[in-house]
């Protein structure tokens, strides 16, 4: 079962504007009464929306990371923030704080209705062994904010973050507003191409995802979205890319930690990165082949998914002890 489904998340955001997210709720179709399974929730990174973890490319196979999840009996929750995707695009100013806070009301919302049986009327209720978060890329970002400050998840997951200081995938020569202006490229040579994509990408697959629309980080695909979490009304007072921009947040997460990259990414060295969640005691670090940025377009993207499932079935053994 893959149901969209929207949360109103109004009373997180406190602007006063009605606003929903929109997410898609897959359940296997093995799950048996009685079955406990983990629930993982993907936040996307910045230009990609909730579609990024069911890559359905024409063409190609086995690209859904969330088919994959389905078919060893997890749950998966795949999440559009705010202004992404599905989701409502707030107006009046917010907080980089609110992108978080709104997506842990929708963790809470989709994790009790999932326990109630209340999500689809086809669906009884299903007694959860742990939740689990994971986030690429910006996600990382909101991810950390969303535990730091929340708590609401029993692990998570950064791919493609740096709790320290996530390093831009783009030459220093090259700004952003270069890339955004295709100054420096577009498609098979837009200047992301060697951190976004490993050499062994099928062409038409980075040419889907990395040909933009001029002055802007979107991209004519089922994936890609045309604002970052929360969107233009995003009042920032720090920057992703600002060494330890989470420091504060990221200390303060208490649960397991995986940090998981390619070998080619946007994290200076993965080995210092427990260093960032001094408040877990639980911190595991992968680093994948044949991997670069943008994980699930990876031709050893299943290595990531199997170790991210050996993972969470481990947040979810030891989970209270």
């Amino acid at each position: 079962m893959k149901k969209v489904v929207t949360i109103d998340v109004t009373d997180a955001v406190g602007t006063g504007d009605v606003l929903r997210q929109a997410v898609t709720v897959c359940v296997p179709d093995v799950l048996q009464p009685g079955d406990r399974p983990v629930v993982i929730f993907g936040l996307p990174g910045g230009g990609y929306n909730r579609a990024y973890f069911d890559l359905q490319i024409d063409g190609h196979h086995g690209y859904s990371e969330v088919d994959h999840h389905l078919g060893h009996g997890f749950v998966f929750v795949a999440c559009d923030h705010l202004a992404v995707g599905d989701s409502d695009v707030p107006v009046k100013p917010i907080a980089d704080s609110v992108v978080g806070a709104a997506n842990a009301l929708v963790a809470r919302t989709i994790v009790d209705g999932l326990r109630a049986g209340t999500i689809d009327e086809a669906l009884p209720g299903i007694e959860i062994a742990a939740s689990i978060g994971i986030g690429q890329s910006y996600g990382g970002f909101v991810l950390a904010i969303c535990q730091g400050d929340a708590g609401v998840f029993d692990g998570v997951g950064f791919l493609g973050w740096s709790g320290l200081q996530t390093v831009p995938p783009w030459p220093e020569t090259v700004s952003l507003k270069d890339v955004v202006q295709q100054k420096a490229g577009n498609g098979l040579t837009h200047p992301m191409r060697p951190w976004f994509h490993y050499e062994d990408v099928p062409e038409d697959i980075v040419a889907a995802d990395l040909t933009k629309e001029m002055g802007s980080m979107k991209a004519d695909t089922a994936w890609s979205t045309r604002y970052m979490p929360g969107g233009p009304a995003v009042k920032m007072d720090r920057q992703p890319l600002d060494p330890g921009s989470v420091a504060a947040e990221s200390a303060a997460i208490d649960v397991p930690v995986m940090v998981a990259c390619g070998e080619i990414d946007v994290v200076a060295d993965p080995w210092q990165e427990p260093v960032a969640y001094r408040g877990s005691r639980d911190v595991t670090v992968a680093v994948f082949p044949r991997m670069a940025h943008m994980h699930n377009f990876a031709s050893s993207r299943v290595s990531l998914w199997d170790r991210l499932e050996i993972w969470a079935n481990g947040v979810a053994a030891t989970k209270g002890r």
